[in-house]
């Protein structure tokens, strides 16, 4: 008999692994939430980091397709329970979730309808924040919802792989969450996977992942100093697959790196008055090292951030001359924060233009 394929199957099944540290979490609501769609062939992995699963309340799951396994490796970070969570998943996809997050209702039974005929390698979930704020990432172009393309719907700048992920597409691209981070453990797992050549849909009106607000903290949520802060992407910079990218894809991570993981942290910290020299060699080290990898990245970035950009990658950045130009940021006028230095670059797909535009019309 022949084998029956995932792409085969009516319903494929779904496995959710949930890492979770602390019997204080509101893991319950998590699991609840992927179960109550009561779509066949779901089943949740809770995977218990450090604590007991006695810690927790197992009798509301009685009967129910809830997998609860003990892990422990001492350190503080979601990558050691994820990454046992998804070597332990069967199913025909997989997705991991956060202990503190949840699914709104419909969005099991939304995805698995969309992991039928012609199925998607990753089905991207829309997020929201617990507040009702939707995270407008991948900022995907207006009605693309399928076979989306790394560059033109900007997938980089989902860093969290939240999604539906085929079994067999892990496997094959041996993608696992850095070990030993105490931030950004999913930035090389994301990378790869977006630039990787899968088929990825994405369908931002479907029921949401919501990213809990409630518990008293989170654990990537802490501060940390820069160094430490950066060290993921420093890695991914450092890689050796990240030089087999194409000049457009490299350009399009690099640009994401410059503004999610550069140009915010760092505004941030100044307007705070955190901002270092430690913190500040970090951060131009950083900008040094993603400037080199793809130079025409800085093109799209208004004047206002290209001077910033510039100063760290120059080598010679003071912590003195960054706090100069994020403090006069705030007050600079509309035309220095929306326009490049070259204003035929003002449209460009990464521009300010284009980006406030997308996401005026989201989703």
């Amino acid at each position: 008999m022949a084998e029956t394929t995932p792409e085969m199957r009516e319903t494929p099944t779904i496995d959710v692994v949930i890492a979770v540290h602390d019997a204080s979490r509101p893991v319950t609501r998590a699991i609840a939430s992927v179960l109550h769609d009561g779509v066949d062939g779901v089943r949740v992995i809770v995977v218990c980091h450090g604590v007991s699963a006695d810690a927790f309340d197992r009798t509301a799951f009685a009967g129910e397709a809830v997998d609860w396994r003990e892990y422990s490796d001492g350190i503080r970070s979601p990558a050691g329970p994820f990454d046992h969570g998804l070597g332990v998943a069967t199913a025909d996809y997989v997705a991991i979730m956060g202990s503190d997050d949840f699914l709104e209702h419909g969005a099991v039974a939304a995805a698995s309808a969309h992991l039928g005929a012609d199925a998607p390698d990753a089905l991207v979930l829309p997020l929201r924040h617990q507040s009702g704020e939707a995270v407008r990432t991948p900022l995907a172009r207006r009605g693309r919802v399928r076979r989306l393309d790394p560059v033109r719907d900007r997938l980089a700048y989902r860093t969290a792989p939240l999604a539906l992920l085929r079994r067999r597409l892990i496997d094959e691209l041996e993608l696992s969450l850095t070990p030993g981070l105490a931030s950004g453990e999913d930035i090389d797992f994301s990378s790869r996977l977006w630039f990787s050549g899968a088929r990825v849909d994405f369908h931002p009106a479907d029921p949401a992942y919501v990213i809990g607000a409630d518990a008293a903290t989170r654990v990537t949520a802490a501060p940390m100093p820069a160094a430490t802060e950066l060290e993921a992407v420093r890695m991914l910079l450092a890689s050796e697959w990240i030089r087999g990218l194409t000049v457009p894809k490299a350009r399009s991570l690099v640009i994401k790196l410059i503004r999610i993981h550069i140009l915010g942290p760092i505004l941030r910290r100044a307007e705070s008055g955190e901002l270092s020299p430690s913190d500040v060699e970090a951060y131009s080290e950083v900008a040094r090292a993603a400037v080199a990898l793809a130079p025409g990245a800085v093109r799209p970035f208004a004047r206002v951030d290209r001077d910033l950009v510039d100063v760290l990658a120059s080598g010679s950045a003071s912590a003195a001359a960054v706090l100069d130009i994020a403090r006069v940021r705030p007050a600079a006028g509309r035309f220095a924060r929306l326009v490049p230095r070259n204003i035929f670059a003002t449209l460009d797909r990464e521009g300010a233009v284009r980006r406030f535009l997308r996401y005026r019309t989201w989703p």
